[in-house]
């Protein structure tokens, strides 16, 4: 559900456009994959349960950020990146749909792909709830 907003907020990251080499056209960061014209590093996310029920006082949702670069000291430059920006920011994300009071990271892992690329995900957790909007 709040996967957009969080997109949102990562693409406005100067240092983590920076990273990634982004360009005006292409922010390199992507939904569930990335497109096969896709230049590394690049950043993916996915949610792994968009959503809660409308009796819970905050919603919970998990995103998987996974990075793709060339080398393991550009896929831990840019995890260092992402870890500055959402885990237990200060800083809130900004959002007309919700309001986001918690970012955590609990939890990633490193591996090669098939092409012999350097791979890092990185699991966090956010805790929300939807804004009310007077009429």
């Amino acid at each position: 559900m709040i996967a957009q907003d969080i997109y949102a907020f990562l693409a406005s990251s100067e240092a983590l456009q920076t990273a990634l080499n982004a360009s005006e056209g292409d922010s390199k960061i992507y939904p569930n994959f990335a497109r096969l014209s896709s230049r590394v590093p690049f950043l993916v996310y996915s949610s792994t349960n968009p959503g809660g029920t409308e009796d819970e006082v905050l919603n919970d949702e998990d995103l998987t950020l996974i990075i793709t670069a060339d080398t393991y000291a550009q896929t831990v430059a840019i995890s260092y990146i992402l870890t500055s920006l959402l885990d237990l920011t200060e800083t809130q994300i900004p959002s007309n749909t919700y309001n986001i009071y918690y970012a955590k990271k609990i939890g990633g892992n490193d591996y090669a792909d098939e092409l012999g690329r350097h791979v890092r995900a990185l699991n966090f957790t956010f805790k929300f709830n939807k804004k009310i909007i007077n009429q």
